[in-house]
């Protein structure tokens, strides 16, 4: 555990920076996606909620979790790159005919980087014909060309993960991602999320597609489909119908650098049924966070 805390600290660590920051919060929650864009330079931003779920299965078996996951992002050395470190802890019951099995803890903890390779938008600029406003409203297929971005982590379990306890302590992470803007309002990011990518016992290649939408300069909504290619546990493959998700909710801003958001979602197949819920906060520091000099005291 003093490892996992030792490397909180690292990647919590700020240095000297002059940031550089679109005007609000642009956060990954509710979603399980993660956007392409970073933070941006010098900036610090933490991301946070709590999720109930229920699995409900044919036979007499029930999953309930609370769980409260912790992202803390922060970007440095240039706009297009950010360190992500991610916690989540867990609190279970599981009912079994007449027996009752509960725990908590930390379940997982995640430290990755993320880099902007290719952003689109950045050189993109529309065209305006003078002569005809039926042209100018027509839809411009050069949004079609998405911001491109990777993510690349490692991933440490703990004994508290109720589905797969016996996954190794340690894993590789890395996610391809693609986020297109077809208007100022709308846009949809793709996911492509390897897990345990090194380890042929237990690699995992999952997908997540979410569409977003602004109906104010405050409230947005978005749908998000998720979804598994391939999964694999003590080197067997596993079916994985049950894993494909649809989730929809809400985010509403309270001020430019403060953002509360809701969700809730099910699972295509009912063996089991899924259902999960849950609520969050996102808040960013604009203040540079400056460690000096010693000489300079």
């Amino acid at each position: 555990m003093k490892i996992q805390l030792f490397m909180i600290t690292v990647f919590l660590v700020a240095f000297t920076s002059n940031a550089q920051y679109t005007k609000e919060i642009n956060t990954n929650r509710p979603s399980s996606s993660m956007g392409a864009y970073s933070v941006s330079k010098g900036i610090v931003q933490l991301e946070g909620g709590f999720t109930y779920h229920n699995d409900q299965f044919k036979d007499a078996l029930k999953n309930q979790q609370n769980n409260f996951q912790l992202q803390a992002r922060y970007g440095d050395i240039s706009d297009q790159l950010e360190f992500i470190a991610e916690l989540y802890f867990s609190n279970y019951m599981q009912q079994r005919l007449h027996e009752t099995f509960s725990g908590s803890g930390v379940s997982q903890l995640n430290f990755g980087a993320k880099y902007l390779l290719y952003d689109h938008y950045k050189y993109y600029v529309e065209k305006r014909n003078v002569y005809s406003w039926k042209a100018n409203q027509r839809f411009k297929w050069g949004r079609l060309i998405p911001a491109v971005a990777v993510y690349l982590g490692a991933q440490f379990n703990t004994e508290n993960n109720l589905y797969y306890p016996e996954l190794p302590e340690t894993g590789l992470k890395t996610m391809l991602i693609a986020q297109q803007h077809w208007s100022d309002r709308f846009s949809i990011t793709y996911n492509l999320i390897g897990s345990h990518i090194t380890d042929k016992e237990f690699k995992n290649w999952n997908y997540v597609i979410t569409a977003s939408l602004g109906i104010s300069p405050r409230m947005s909504i978005f749908g998000e489909h998720l979804g598994t290619l391939s999964r694999n546990y003590n080197g067997f493959s596993v079916p994985f119908k049950n894993e494909a998700t649809f989730k929809g909710g809400f985010t509403y801003k309270l001020n430019p650098d403060l953002q509360i958001d809701m969700f809730a979602g099910t699972n295509v197949d009912r063996s089991p049924h899924k259902l999960h819920a849950g609520i969050g906060l996102s808040w960013r520091n604009l203040k540079k966070f400056v460690f000096k000099d010693p000489m300079e005291f």
